[in-house]
């Protein structure tokens, strides 16, 4: 993007809206270094004082962030808005931002539970199988949730749905008819081990909200038990999400 100088538009402005538009497009990958002040002035024929400028709001603007000693870098994306019912799915919650949910099957089948909360949430006996989903979910193309979801085995159904382009609180709701409410939850900051860096692209070590909870129905009967590791500075704690 060009920039005119006989705007009313201030440059910094328009450098924003340029960063911006590589973002959206692609070009600027979340965690990607953005390039040099001396660079960027080059780049866009301005002093760096603007430059500066640029960058500033963009770091107010939660768009990118600067580290120490580093650089300045994208920031991970950001679910923002709060909800005003509880239930919602990952896809309403990133359309309710502005953002397209999608998601990738990493496992769909029947296993036995290891987890201990997950056997005593489903109420199964020792030894008993369950349906397992686990998903990486991206939002506008970028993974920022890894969810691992257990329900007992009178939804085996669910194995034969779609869910890397369907939303699962959608399929149940709509057609299944089930009402779905909140349960328990249970919080925990944890850091980053070398398999969830790589799937959510960030550093082994980096802080991680980790949400374990289980989920009802109307009747009050657990529906299914989710476990779910995000980029914890980029989740607000009541996105219960599937």
């Amino acid at each position: 993007m060009g920039l005119n100088y006989e705007s009313i538009v201030p440059l910094y402005e328009q450098i924003m809206e340029s960063i911006k538009q590589e973002m959206h497009s692609g070009s600027l990958a979340p965690h990607q270094k953005l390039p040099t002040e001396d660079e960027l002035s080059t780049q866009y024929g301005v002093s760096r004082i603007t430059i500066r400028r640029a960058i500033a709001e963009l770091v107010k603007q939660g768009l990118v962030e600067k580290k120490q000693g580093k650089g300045t870098f994208v920031a991970a994306p950001k679910l923002r808005k709060a909800f005003n019912r509880p239930g919602m799915s990952f896809t309403e919650i990133c359309a309710a931002n502005g953002m397209k949910a999608s998601a990738k099957i990493l496992f769909s089948g029947v296993e036995i539970p290891q987890n201990e909360q997950v056997v005593k949430w489903l109420g199964l006996k020792p030894g008993v199988q369950a349906v397992r989903i686990l998903r990486l979910r991206y939002a506008d193309g970028r993974p920022l949730v890894i969810e691992d979801n257990y329900f007992s085995m009178e939804y085996a159904y669910l194995l034969a749905v779609d869910l890397e382009h369907n939303s699962l609180y959608h399929y149940l709701r709509e057609k299944k008819g089930i009402e779905i409410i909140p349960g328990e939850v249970i919080l925990r900051l944890v850091r980053a081990d070398s398999k969830t860096a790589k799937l959510l692209e960030v550093s082994r070590g980096t802080p991680m909200l980790q949400i374990d909870s289980c989920t009802r129905k109307g009747d009050g009967d657990v529906l299914h038990t989710c476990h779910q590791v995000g980029y914890g500075e980029k989740i607000i704690v009541f996105l219960i999400i599937i």
